[in-house]
């Protein structure tokens, strides 16, 4: 299949403009598609300890959950006798590690979630199940992860970012992580080494700075007032929403994208027109993880000079699910 450049993206008609539904009506895996056995088999070659490295917060954490989320709650209940327990979850999958769905973010001035998805689609249960987290369950996600560690590179270089608004981190910067790295960011059939199908994720530094602050001082950014649009009270370190942004997502021809930050761009968008979840989501078909631990991958990665690994993860396999736990681990 040929894949266009987002200039070249000719949406048919009734479709959004920067539209790129490109897998037939009845696709509900997006860029997941690009997972192909022989990429995900090419991608073990980037093993080589075999070491493994969970990405995944404890459930109850981040504490208090980001943009107003029920907090994780866990019920344990003998069943008749002391020497046997059961146990209940009540959560919100993106309260913690998650994966953003296709049917959590529409094409706002459209109203469609990826393929033509409609709110109907998803607020009736009787109506479909299209582009439900069963999907993607159903499939997995396995592939090779390339990390840039902005943060790594921003302590390097004396910049200080503002974890708590929304602090853009620009294509330059993500360009100038990669040269620090040995990374060419440009896509493979350009010269560089951004290969078809990888998976990308960028390490913000925003976990390891909530990490060091008591409760109450998470609690005085991540209890502020919801609401989309500027003024937001919530407000994170993310990538900036850029045409030079626009282009390299969507031409890296990445199969999914993931961040330790808790909405992966900047947040409230910086632009009145769009939010990055909107082109990624709704009309590219790319998965988004949020809040992902990335310290250990940054440690093990900076030790061994080597920042692809391989990536797997196993959502949650819920029908007409809008997300999931992120489930997600690197193999070194």
């Amino acid at each position: 299949m040929e894949l266009p450049l987002r200039k070249d993206l000719r949406p048919k008609s009734g479709e959004p403009e920067d539209c790129a539904w490109i897998w037939g009506s009845d696709d509900e895996l997006g860029r997941l598609n690009l997972q192909t056995p022989e990429r995900v088999k090419k991608a073990l070659e980037t093993v080589i300890s075999g070491e493994t490295i969970t990405l995944g917060l404890p459930f109850d954490q981040p504490v208090p959950p980001c943009y107003g989320r029920p907090a994780f709650k866990l019920d344990i209940t003998p069943k008749g006798v002391k020497y046997t327990y059961e146990d209940t979850y009540e959560m919100n999958p993106q309260s913690t590690s998650q994966w953003d769905g296709f049917r959590h973010f529409s094409h706002v001035s459209s109203g469609y979630f990826y393929n033509g998805t409609t709110s109907e689609d998803i607020s009736d249960p009787s109506t479909s199940t299209k582009c439900g987290m069963q999907a993607w369950a159903a499939r997995g996600i396995a592939g090779r992860g390339l990390l840039l560690d902005y943060a790594r590179y921003a302590e390097a270089n004396n910049i200080k970012p503002v974890f708590y608004d929304n602090y853009q981190i620009s294509y330059d910067d993500l360009v100038n992580v990669a040269r620090t790295q040995g990374i060419d960011l440009r896509p493979e059939r350009q010269g560089g080494d951004v290969q078809i199908g990888d998976i990308l994720v960028i390490r913000s530094g925003f976990l390891k700075n909530a990490n060091s602050l008591t409760d109450e001082q998470r609690a005085a950014h991540h209890l502020q007032p919801h609401n989309h649009g500027p003024d937001d009270g919530q407000r994170y370190i993310g990538v900036e929403q850029s045409d030079e942004m626009l282009d390299f997502l969507h031409d890296s021809y990445f199969s999914a994208v993931a961040g330790d930050q808790p909405a992966f761009e900047a947040w409230p968008s910086h632009n009145k027109d769009y939010y990055l979840h909107e082109k990624l989501l709704a009309l590219w078909g790319c998965p988004i993880g949020e809040l992902w631990d990335l310290e250990k991958l940054a440690e093990k990665c900076a030790e061994r000079k080597q920042w692809t690994f391989f990536l797997a993860s196993t959502p949650n396999h819920v029908k007409r699910g809008v997300s999931s736990t992120a489930n997600a681990m690197a193999i070194v």
